[in-house]
């Protein structure tokens, strides 16, 4: 199948496509915006330590303990 044999296929699909668009009513547009504020959080207390840990790090021990974090290793400020 050559390119416009490929072009006219997906014309022809996309043209037979129920397009639906949804608009949300004014109250599930505040529900949905209630639900999203609620998930929100105040920024917690920073810990010393990881702000030490972050000013003081250099890039290649970052890397290396990111790593390390991903295998099942404790923050290094932790």
């Amino acid at each position: 199948m050559n390119v416009r044999e490929r072009s006219k296929r997906l014309a022809a699909w996309e043209a037979d496509r129920a397009i639906v668009t949804s608009q949300p009513t004014p109250e599930e547009a505040a529900e949905a915006a209630r639900q999203y504020a609620a998930t929100l959080d105040e920024p917690e207390e920073l810990d010393p330590r990881a702000v030490a840990y972050w000013a003081t790090a250099t890039l290649h021990q970052i890397s290396s303990d990111y790593d390390a974090m991903l295998k099942g290793a404790p923050a290094p400020w932790a």
